[in-house]
């Protein structure tokens, strides 16, 4: 049985006007499905609030838009999705933590990040179990007993092998979480189609001020008030921000510390092809590095500098295989549309050209537990590195207001030249390392990288992977602390990628479900 009670605010009866619980969640991404699944098996009473409807929509369809001040963002328009499940409905899927790589003495944010890492270390076990992965931990031991020989040859040139774990289709949109919650305590409440617009915001005894309930409308006008004891904003880097920035412009006073700077520092990971693979070594490259299968659960590898560069940004590399076989894209839409709750949109002609091929998949699944790849699929190496941190890319609060009434975003960013410089730099840099036909490995065939000076090809393009704006840390400008409790508020915390400092060498999103039951972990301590 489960214990979830849904609301639709938009056919909510009228009776309905106000909830209480211990906890309000604010937005039903990832992390706020983990955080408010972990909270009420614990016994907490919880409110989770998502913006959007049951199923996944873009931001445009649920009224959030953005302007743009400089360069167009991606992230914020076809990488950010609103309903229950957020971007999940639509995300590739991948868990990969954050590692000894990203932390670096001489880094600004050095102590956050031994922070952050600490947490991973921590809270990788129970991720893993939490989501349904019964296997042991082995994002670098997978690829020394499958690559063997092929890894250590790696090692030797200054290349240390990664692999990536990859949700089931099944169960890549995280609102799954939320039907493994059962009982009869009912302790878990997800009203959707309603948006955080009206914080009841008042000063304590101390310095910080104390959020007493939230007012949260539909499109139709409907509203609902949700009084808790303790609020977490779990909305995405972007619209955390924008709420924050909100609060601080409605109210006379600080309500966070006067100096944090919410929506500054936006950052991503900038990601780009940096070679191909040579013709005569795709079949060696789909052998080594294709997708493997282990347990029912995909297996991917990617690629990091053992030797920290002093200044330069974090990176990875990886291999893409350019699959675009009638069988593979038939599999993409029938499981795609399984992650996405809804019906498969298919034509006669696709089913019919691509059922045949399907059988190589499965047998390639089943059999060889490997993902099929075509004989003579072209291949690529592509650069993923961490934009460096820049104050003025950011995201601030316009005069425009939206459908609701509320402010709307404009974000400023921009590919920096010395972005370009880095990631041309970095390129070069593990090309060079790359040992190449005489270890055994695949032959690459460098690209024209982007330069500083625009005299190039191809440029980076954003990965969909927004950070900084709500940083942590303790220094003035930070956002949160290392509890994720927002700085000059008493009942405020923020689970979103916005706290990391940069993007790092990891897709953020393992990272920040560790952070988020680190602190469902806090909070049980602290009722106890």
């Amino acid at each position: 049985m489960s214990a979830v009670i849904w609301t639709d605010l938009i056919c909510a009866p009228p009776a309905t006007s106000h909830l209480e619980a211990d906890f309000c969640i604010i937005g039903a991404g990832a992390a706020g499905i983990y955080l408010s699944t972990q909270l009420a098996k614990r016994g907490s009473r919880v409110v989770l609030v998502e913006a959007g409807p049951k199923t996944g929509v873009d931001s445009a369809t649920v009224g959030f838009d953005a302007l743009f001040g400089f360069d167009h963002y991606p992230g914020a328009t076809a990488g950010r999705f609103f309903g229950l499940g957020g971007s999940t409905t639509r995300w590739g899927g991948a868990l990969v933590p954050h590692s000894e790589t990203d932390c670096r003495p001489t880094d600004r944010f050095a102590a956050v990040w031994s922070h952050i890492l600490s947490v991973v270390r921590e809270q990788t076990p129970t991720i893993l179990r939490n989501l349904s992965f019964h296997g042991v931990e082995d994002f670098f031991s997978f690829p020394e007993l499958t690559l063997q020989q092929t890894a250590r040859d790696l090692a030797s040139c200054g290349l240390q092998v990664q692999s990536g774990l990859y949700l089931p289709f099944r169960r890549k949109n995280l609102v799954n979480l939320l039907r493994d919650v059962k009982g009869r305590n009912n302790h878990l409440r997800v009203v959707y189609n309603a948006v955080a617009k009206e914080w009841d915001i008042q000063r304590g005894s101390h310095r910080d001020a104390r959020i007493r309930q939230l007012k949260v409308v539909a499109r139709n006008g409907r509203s609902l008030h949700v009084r808790a004891g303790r609020f977490v904003l779990c909305a995405g880097a972007i619209e955390s921000a924008r709420i924050l920035l909100e609060m601080q412009a409605n109210f006379s006073q600080d309500v966070l510390h006067s100096t944090a700077l919410p929506g500054c520092y936006l950052g991503d990971h900038l990601s780009m092809p940096i070679a191909d693979v040579d013709a005569c070594s795709l079949s060696n490259a789909a052998k080594l590095f294709g997708p493997r299968f282990s347990g029912g659960w995909m297996r991917g590898f990617r690629f990091l500098e053992t030797v920290a560069i002093p200044d330069a940004p974090r990176s990875f590399a990886h291999f893409i295989f350019d699959n675009r076989s009638q069988g593979f894209e038939l599999a993409k839409s029938l499981l795609g549309a399984l992650q996405q709750r809804r019906l498969p949109l298919l034509g006669a002609g696709q089913l019919r050209n691509g059922v045949g091929e399907l059988f190589n998949l499965a047998y390639g699944r089943l059999v060889q537990s490997r993902l099929f790849i075509p004989p003579g699929t072209k291949s690529h190496l592509q650069l993923d590195m961490e934009q460096l941190p820049f104050r003025d890319n950011r995201v601030k609060l316009s005069d425009r207001k939206d459908i609701y009434g509320r402010r709307m975003v404009q974000i400023d960013w921009a590919i920096s030249n010395l972005d370009l410089s880095a990631i041309s730099a970095s390129a070069r840099r593990l090309l060079d390392l790359w040992p190449g036909t005489k270890a055994g490995l695949p032959a690459l065939v460098p690209r024209a990288i982007a330069r500083a000076d625009g005299h190039v090809v191809e440029k980076p393009y954003d990965a969909y992977h927004p950070v900084g704006t709500c940083r942590m840390g303790d220094d003035e400008e930070a956002v949160v602390d290392t509890s994720l409790k927002v700085w000059g508020l008493q009942n405020l915390w923020l689970v979103s990628t916005g706290i990391l400092p940069s993007a790092g060498s990891a897709n953020p999103t393992f990272t920040m479900l560790c952070l988020a039951e680190k602190l469902a972990e806090q909070f049980q301590g602290a009722l106890q």
